[in-house]
């Protein structure tokens, strides 16, 4: 009978509650040392976690790491290619021309449209986007558009980069005397924070600045539009060979001639780099030319490149042109992505040879198609950018079709393997790692643009996926 209540009429003696209290210390003392010592092992079990994540690199195998510096070097699916397309019209055109893109560039004059991931382009195309959007420091830092800019961030995909800028090129606006530079970093960092409560991965804050900036000429400093604390993510440039402005006796200018110093000046700083303007207005050469910069890009770790097809700055209208950068736009993107809506027609342009059909990594899926065998999804690193101290940490995620053994390769800039995390018989659903900040020597990885690269194996078969972060400096 449970004591209680009705205790006292059965009260013990004094000596059988003594005896009682005798024979339940020892038990209840043998639980707590019991419980304590659990307690014990499971913090020496979580500090060896750590301890190996940290400062181990002996203890990890490099057998499904060693491959892949090369497997990225030697691709070129590291590069997403497109072009503008701002409204339906213009990306069915682009379509036709230029077959499914994996990204596409979307500019706004003034914010952006409510429906633009219901029915605007960036919506339609499904695949990565560069999407411009404009309005006053002075109002942004009102509170204003704050409702506006939530619910844009809130709706945008989460299947895709989306790579958003603000007041895209504004150094014009600054030397007018529009509004100050300093007002320009203040209405970023505004902007950021309220993507940030969006929790969406794929929003990437992208700073868009013109070529110019780096010519002593233009007598400005381009770091002084750079916000900092980490409110950017990738700094892109608007970036024309000689003569293409103004079709001043336009020439096929190398891509190194004219955009190494962009890609230099992002590495300087620790950010990825894209370039989400670049054209060239005349015909001729521009079919190898295009190929040139394509394959540069890609081997200097761009994060993509966006042809600006528009009247006035190198508009393709010849077929060796459009053939040579629909060729190229096949054959780019770490995923083939899904085939636009029927409305938007694929076809290539009269006259226009399809190229040969983009090549799909193993493992990686169509969006929205069942997974039939092995593959990766979801990956992306929490925080996006990260300034390592030795005990904090990043969250690597991915999502793996079936179990496998894992393998999670951080590569720098270079594509040179960092540090290497494997696991073996991962679950086949939700999987994460920390991840502290070290390499293989044990030593903190210094400011810079880093790639992770899962790759998962089992009977069926190898599937990779990747994701990038960022590194700061302290």
């Amino acid at each position: 009978m449970p004591h209680g209540r009705h205790e006292s009429g059965h009260s013990l003696s004094k000596r059988a509650r003594r005896s009682s209290r005798e024979h339940l210390g020892p038990r209840r003392y043998g639980w707590f040392a019991l419980f304590a010592a659990f307690a014990v092992i499971l913090g020496m079990v979580a500090r060896h976690e750590a301890a190996n994540n940290q400062a181990a690199p002996a203890a990890l195998s490099l057998s499904s790491c060693a491959a892949v510096p090369q497997q990225v070097a030697d691709s070129s699916a590291a590069i997403l290619l497109g072009v503008d397309a701002s409204s339906g019209g213009a990306l069915a055109a682009a379509t036709a021309q230029f077959g499914h893109m994996p990204v596409i560039r979307v500019f706004y004059s003034g914010l952006p449209s409510p429906d633009a991931w219901s029915t605007g382009a960036g919506a339609v195309n499904r695949s990565a986007v560069v999407v411009s959007f404009n309005a006053r420091p002075q109002v942004i830092l009102s509170g204003a558009d704050d409702a506006a800019l939530a619910h844009f961030f809130d709706t945008a995909p989460t299947g895709y980069p989306v790579y958003y800028s603000y007041e895209h090129e504004p150094e014009h606006y600054i030397d007018a005397g529009q509004f100050t530079a300093a007002a320009y970093r203040a209405a970023w960092a505004h902007i950021v924070s309220i993507a940030h409560a969006a929790h969406n991965p794929e929003l990437r804050s992208t700073l868009i600045l013109t070529s110019w900036d780096l010519s002593p000429q233009s007598g400005r400093n381009w770091r002084d539009y750079l916000a900092g604390g980490g409110v950017i993510s990738v700094l892109g440039w608007d970036d024309y060979p000689a003569g293409t402005i103004g079709d001043h006796h336009p020439q096929a200018t190398p891509p190194a001639d004219f955009m190494s110093a962009e890609i230099a000046a992002a590495r300087s700083v620790g950010l990825p780099v894209g370039f989400p303007e670049f054209a060239l207005a005349t015909p001729r050469g521009r079919p190898a030319w295009l190929a040139q910069v394509a394959s540069y890009l890609a081997s200097n770790g761009a994060l993509f490149g966006i042809y600006f097809d528009a009247p006035g700055a190198g508009q393709m209208t010849d077929a060796s042109s459009i053939t040579a950068w629909r060729s190229a736009i096949a054959h780019s993107g770490l995923n083939v992505p899904v085939p636009g809506p029927a409305s938007i027609t694929s076809a290539p342009a009269p006259g226009i040879t399809s190229p040969a059909p983009a090549l799909k990594p193993t493992g990686t899926p169509t969006p929205g198609a069942a997974l039939t065998g092995l593959a990766i999804t979801n990956a992306a690193v929490r925080l996006a950018v990260f300034t390592p101290t030795g005990t904090n940490h990043v969250r690597i995620l991915f999502k793996v079709s079936q179990e496998a053994d894992t393998s999670i390769c951080v590569l720098n800039s270079q594509g040179t393997l960092m540090r290497e995390l494997d696991k073996s018989g991962q679950r086949a659903g939700w999987a994460s790692s920390w991840y502290f900040g070290h390499d293989r020597q044990g030593n903190l990885l210094p400011a810079g643009s880093y790639k992770v690269v899962i790759v998962a194996s089992n009977a069926e078969g190898t599937a990779t996926a990747q994701a990038t972060f960022m590194v700061t400096s302290q």
